[in-house]
């Protein structure tokens, strides 16, 4: 038995010791693949990438911002008379259909009130407004002045407008300072009632270049911005709604109504809107402070409570899923 074990032991082939796999694929690992040179890519691309001299505005990303507002014009009326915007047909309004859209705003003072010109500029039309250049109607501006200004940060003329006159006060060709007196107030052309009808109007002057004189006019103390407002739906489109404007004293509990703002009419030359803004309200003359801003729109209440800062525009934004 001894001798067949032996026999058998001597017969079978000797075992092969297995490979050591894992200590040499490690070092194969350490070898032949170099660590990734992080060090020398990261800062090179880095370095190339230099920031947008125009930075995306914020009012395009986020629902409410604070900008810088285009206070360039004086009063055309002096604080001596009405120098407060009437608020009852503000720029974009039909008064609820019964008038033309509102291509500015009104000063209502009496016949002979004098007329100042909003910034150092150059007379470009002065006399009655018999062909109707500046609108569809002839004669609807009646005694009319415009006055070209040229302010370099703007990088396209701006024109301001001073219709309805009893008396004109200069001549085309004119070369004005800001406070110069250019006419007085009337009624004359399509006026209902004594007052100045101001127009602003950017880059052109057709009617559909006209701006929110109530964000243009410097606001009437230093404490004191204004409000720019978008409403539309998720396309885009402008909600025709009414925009409540409420100054909120000792908490929102105590609210002081302040405005509301129709949204601009839609027509067929419809009023121009800000650049970069796309506002479909807008109000001026806001003391600094909180407000709230709300309207109802197909069965529901919506409102924001935003802060006004002197010499700024609170640019809001609301859009609504229908």
């Amino acid at each position: 038995m001894l001798f067949l074990i032996l026999f058998l032991a001597a017969c079978a082939p000797t075992p092969t010791p297995a490979p050591t796999i894992i200590p040499a694929t490690a070092t194969v690992t350490q070898t032949a693949i170099p660590p990734t040179p992080t060090s020398t890519i990261i800062p090179t691309a880095t370095a190339t990438i230099t920031p947008s001299p125009t930075p995306i505005p914020c009012y395009l990303t986020e629902s409410v911002c604070v900008e810088d507002g285009h206070f360039l014009l004086e009063r055309p009326i002096s604080d001596e008379y009405t120098n407060t915007i009437q608020p009852g047909y503000r720029y974009g309004s039909t008064i609820n259909g019964e008038r033309e859209p509102h291509h500015g705003v009104e000063f209502i003072n009496a016949s002979g009130t004098p007329v100042f010109a909003a910034a150092d500029g150059r007379v470009v039309f002065a006399e009655e407004d018999k062909a109707g250049i500046y609108s569809y109607w002839p004669g609807f501006y009646g005694n009319l002045v415009v006055i070209e200004h040229d302010f370099a940060e703007l990088g396209e003329p701006l024109y301001t407008l001073y219709a309805h006159l009893s008396v004109i006060g200069v001549a085309e060709g004119d070369l004005l300072k800001a406070g110069q007196q250019i006419g007085e107030v009337g009624w004359t052309g399509r006026a209902i009632g004594s007052h100045l009808h101001f127009e602003v109007r950017l880059g052109g002057l057709g009617y559909g270049d006209t701006r929110n004189p109530e964000l243009w006019l410097k606001p009437l103390d230093d404490q004191s911005g204004g409000v720019a407002v978008t409403l539309i739906n998720a396309s885009g489109q402008v909600r025709q709604v009414p925009v409540n404007v409420d100054h909120v004293q000792d908490g929102e509990s105590a609210l002081k109504w302040v405005a509301s703002l129709p949204a601009y009419a839609p027509e067929t030359v419809p009023v121009g809107i800000d650049n970069a803004w796309q506002e479909s309200h807008a109000i001026g003359d806001l003391p600094a402070g909180s407000y709230r801003l709300s309207f109802s729109y197909a069965g529901q209440y919506w409102e924001r409570f935003v802060d006004v800062h002197p010499q700024k525009v609170t640019v809001v934004k609301f859009v609504i899923q229908e």
